[in-house]
């Protein structure tokens, strides 16, 4: 029961997994981010500014948070905010552990004096180059040996100092017994600092990670998702607790382009991921992005705020563009991953709706806390989850197709298998037939041709048959057919014993013609080719030339010898005759029984033959070139 029931809850679609997690982060977030109240602070919500070049009587009374303007809306001046001490604090101040400040958001640099005395401050005096202090809360301790008796003559003030094209200002500060200040600091740093690092370090492992994906895959999605991450790391470097050398303009223009590449690579992943081909949104897209660091280049120059506010309408109305044209095409059917998608975009839909209504608006909530970077997470692993699953599904697709291709790879070799059987027995009848048709021809022209001499004969001779004629002709015929039969033996290419086996064919006849046989063979290397076919052509060559010995040489010994010389053997038959010229001439026209003949079957074993007078005699040398070369390399049967 209890594994089935694990089995129902995994067979829930992510994308409604995420929808419940996401609505109880949001439930979540709105208990937490109510509006805010310290135990036992005051907070300060009006203060008295003024300006550079401004005296403190001309100071105007105004709400906090204030952003305040100057003439040419730069922010490049300074203001100074006078807040008045709360008469309830005065017992806290004067004692343990005394009372703070806490500034949840201030301007770019500033500084806070009491009475005059500056006790606390950041970027005032140097040029620290880029250091944006209104990223994360500061707490000023109130130092009581700085406070005056009378309570109402006591003077603190908080002087802002901006930068051009950044809004600066004070944001509602709190006063009050130090244990509590601090602990609505840690809570304050928590959401500003270090939640913004760990979306940071998060963003920059998905991005690395999609990036290296992406490098071996070249599948877009993963580009888009890992330029979107890494875009998104430099922003949120640049809007927490950092210091970096350089111009201050260049830093704020690098931080104002990258939120724009970020809505940027967001949208092309998001209609990437949907399938989306409406062209001229795309280029729409990609002109933002190609003309953004232009536009930031203008903006500089002409140090206009309205010009970066125009800027990021268009951007955000791109943006809003994008997901409504993400939710109009659920309605005609989308996947699990693009529904994770619709249900995720929505929650940071909500987020940045939140923000928006309680810091823009005054809405109720606790507006020192933004609920984006969260958002920004969930959207980041919800980015990640969706090219996981695609992976994952890939990795199925290609499992899938190998193992059909590994069925189909079966039946193919099935197939050849059966084919190569059919061909291999084909060639095997056409071998057997060829040496069917070979040893016919043999069998015609040796013992074929010797019983028709001796059976025209016994026809010719009548009743007075020359016995000895006829037996030697059949003779001749036997001795044809053992030559056939012993080529036929497996030799292997192996020289010697091929010479072997035709030496007990030969030797009663030179014998009987008292020609001493001079037997010079050695052990050389195999000689290849010299199968049934090629040892019956060897046999007619030398036969060939034994018989030119004996009916013509006139010789008493004749040396059969074998030798290498290089890479080439070599099969030498040397009589001590009368020579070349008295005995080839005669054989020269036997009817393809004389050299020629002799030339021809050498051809057909790949061998040289060499007509060669021996001073006395003559020297017929059969040359195998490679034979040698052959056993070297390890060619040899």
């Amino acid at each position: 029961m209890k594994r089935d029931a694990v089995r129902a809850w995994m067979r829930v679609p992510a994308w409604l997994w995420a929808a419940v997690l996401v609505s109880l982060m949001l439930l979540t977030m709105a208990l937490v981010t109510r509006v805010a109240s310290v135990e036992g602070a005051v907070p300060i919500t009006e203060a008295r500014v003024w300006q550079s070049g401004e005296s403190a009587e001309d100071a105007s009374t105004v709400s906090l948070p204030h952003s305040w303007d100057n003439s040419h809306r730069r922010w490049t001046g300074e203001a100074s905010y006078r807040i008045e001490l709360p008469a309830a604090l005065t017992e806290a101040a004067h004692s343990d552990p005394g009372v703070a400040l806490l500034l949840p958001r201030v301007g770019v640099h500033f500084r806070v004096l009491l009475n005059g005395h500056e006790i606390a401050g950041e970027g005032w005096h140097s040029n620290p180059g880029y250091s944006d202090a209104g990223t994360y809360a500061h707490v000023v301790p109130i130092l009581p040996g700085l406070l005056k008796s009378e309570w109402d003559r006591n003077e603190l003030v908080v002087q802002v100092r901006g930068e051009a094209l950044r809004i600066s200002g004070l944001s509602q500060v709190w006063l009050g017994p130090q244990d509590a200040i601090w602990q609505r600091h840690h809570w304050l740093h928590w959401w500003q600092v270090d939640l913004t690092w760990m979306v940071t370090s998060a963003a920059l492992l998905l991005g690395l990670l999609s990036l290296l994906i992406w490098g071996q895959t070249r599948e877009r999605l993963f580009g888009l998702l890992a330029g979107g991450l890494l875009v998104l790391v430099v922003r949120l470097f640049l809007s927490v607790q950092v210091q970096l050398p350089g111009s201050f303009a260049f830093w704020d223009c690098v931080h104002k382009l990258s939120f724009t590449w970020y809505c940027g690579f967001v949208y092309l992943f998001m209609w990437e991921l949907f399938d989306f081909r409406q062209g001229l949104f795309r280029k729409l897209v990609n002109a933002m992005m190609l003309v953004a660091p232009i536009w930031m280049l203008v903006l500089v120059l002409a140090e206009d705020y309205v010009l970066y506010r125009a800027w990021m309408t268009v951007v955000i109305g791109i943006c809003v563009m994008a997901l409504l044209g993400v939710i109009h095409r659920a309605r005609w059917g989308i996947d699990a991953s693009q529904r994770l998608m619709v249900v995720v975009g929505l929650a940071v839909m909500v987020t940045g709706l939140r923000d928006y209504l309680v810091v823009q608006l005054g809405f109720p909530g606790d507006i020192d806390i933004r609920w984006m970077t969260p958002g920004s997470l969930v959207l980041m692993f919800a980015m990640g989850w969706v090219l996981l699953h695609r992976s994952v599904l890939s990795l199925e697709q290609v499992g899938a197709l190998n193992a059909e291709l590994a069925q189909r790879v079966r039946e193919r070799e099935q197939e050849l298998q059966t084919m190569f059987d059919r061909l291999r027995s084909v060639e095997r009848q056409r071998i057997i037939e060829a040496e069917r048709r070979r040893l016919t021809r043999d069998m015609h022209d040796g013992l074929g041709s010797q019983l028709v001499q001796a059976l025209n004969l016994v026809r010719a001779s009548g009743e007075k048959v020359d016995s000895a004629a006829v037996a030697g002709m059949i003779g001749h015929a036997l001795e044809d057919l053992r030559m056939t039969l012993d080529s036929l033996e497996p030799m292997d290419g192996d020289l010697a014993t091929i010479l072997g086996t035709l030496r007990m064919r030969i030797a009663p006849a030179l014998e009987a013609a008292h020609i001493e046989l001079d037997w010079q063979v050695q052990e050389v290397p195999a000689v290849p080719g010299l199968e049934a076919r090629g040892v019956m052509h060897l046999f007619r060559c030398l036969q060939e030339v034994f018989a030119n010995v004996v009916k013509h040489a006139h010789a008493s010994r004749v040396t059969v010898s074998t030798y290498t010389e290089g890479d080439a053997v070599v099969l030498s038959v040397c009589d001590n005759g009368v020579g070349l010229g008295r005995w080839a001439a005669p054989v020269a026209g036997m009817g393809g029984r004389g050299i020629g003949n002799i030339r021809i079957r050498a051809a057909e074993i790949g061998a040289e033959v060499l007509f060669e007078p021996a001073r006395p005699g003559t020297c017929v040398r059969l040359k195998f070139r490679g034979a040698a070369e052959h056993q070297e390399n390890g060619f040899e049967d």
